[in-house]
């Protein structure tokens, strides 16, 4: 037996070495073996809107490429801080992401009671897709201009009841943008609309439809399929350029709001803070891959949605300094949280 007992010193020292080989070398094993489970991509607006639909095309083209399902969850509601705040709190793993509609959940935390979440909670992945702008009216209101709607607000106080997709959300704020330039424009003399916000696209087009809102901001894309020449008109869009598919219609810059043409919002998705960079960088080049694919450049152009990338760095800085933007307009309208200001 004594002659055994220095044998195994090499053997055991042979196995924790392998053993310890084997520890170090598993997380990078679990990291390459991402994605291992289904992937949630959190939609902070009620299903049927462009956003939704946008997302739920890309989605299964992700499922295609990362070979995993990939759930679309909606999750509406505070101008996109219920869907943000799913995101943020969510484990930095790679399987909760968020899809966004310009960059309110940057700023959400100047705006929402208790919200805890900055742009800087958040990990930028890409930009799919450009979303425009428009002003849309109810055809049954008697204006054919951005500025014959300012005077029937002022000359007609509370009488105009003016929707967006959501309380603080980015139409929400173009309106409050809106507002503070004709108010400028008319030497201090305010317009006065009752805003009334809808917990996304669907519902505020059943609203203009119905009349229970006389005027919009809405995304363009969500709109389009909705003009039918009876219920619905569009004023302006708010971008530096007309759009193809409706070059009779005007941009807010021809219409003297050039301030408003910078509105493009950039479709983006984004997960938790301090999610691995190797699960970031191969969704960042699964969603390119998405993206640029033929097929799926067809369906979101069908909806009117216009393709487009941007990597995480583009996106990060675009998201900055929309942010800034937004949050100069909440100040000056005072929107902004006291605790904030």
């Amino acid at each position: 037996m004594k002659n055994l007992l220095p044998g195994r010193r090499p053997l055991v020292a042979t196995l924790l070495a392998a053993a310890l080989s084997a520890a170090a070398v598993a997380p990078l094993h679990a990291q390459e073996a991402w994605p291992s489970k289904p992937i949630t991509i959190v939609v902070p607006f009620a299903a049927g809107g462009s956003l939704d639909v946008t997302a739920r095309i890309l989605g299964e083209k992700l499922r295609e490429l990362l070979g995993q399902t990939v759930v679309i969850a909606n999750r509406p509601g505070a101008g996109s801080a219920v869907g943000a705040r799913v995101v943020a709190s969510a484990p930095a793993d790679g399987y909760t992401l968020f899809f966004a509609s310009g960059s309110a959940y940057g700023f959400l935390n100047l705006l929402v009671p208790n919200f805890e979440f900055k742009l800087g909670d958040f990990a930028p992945i890409a930009a799919v897709a450009i979303n425009s702008s428009v002003i849309a009216v109810s055809n049954s209101l008697p204006v054919k201009t951005v500025g014959e709607l300012a005077d029937f607000a002022r000359n007609k106080p509370a009488e105009l009841n003016f929707c967006s997709t959501g309380a603080s959300g980015i139409n929400h704020l173009q309106l409050e943008m809106w507002k503070g330039l004709a108010k400028a424009r008319a030497g201090g003399r305010a317009l006065e609309v009752t805003h009334v916000p809808y917990n996304g696209v669907a519902p505020a087009l059943t609203g203009l439809r119905g009349q229970s809102v006389q005027a919009c901001m809405l995304p363009y894309s969500a709109l389009v399929k909705n003009l039918d020449g009876k219920e619905l008109r569009v004023l302006a869009v708010m971008r530096p350029t007309r759009l193809a598919s409706m070059p009779h219609v005007a941009t807010t810059g021809e219409q003297g709001y050039a301030e408003m043409d910078a509105n493009d919002a950039y479709v983006n998705v984004a997960a938790p803070k301090g999610t691995p960079p190797a699960v970031l960088a191969r969704l960042e080049a699964a969603l390119r891959q998405a993206v640029q694919d033929p097929a799926v450049m067809k369906k979101l152009e069908e909806l009117d949605v216009q393709p487009a990338f941007l990597g995480s760095r583009e996106t990060q800085k675009w998201l900055e300094d929309d942010v800034r933007k937004y949050s100069t307009i909440l100040r000056e309208a005072g929107m902004a949280l006291p605790a904030a200001r």
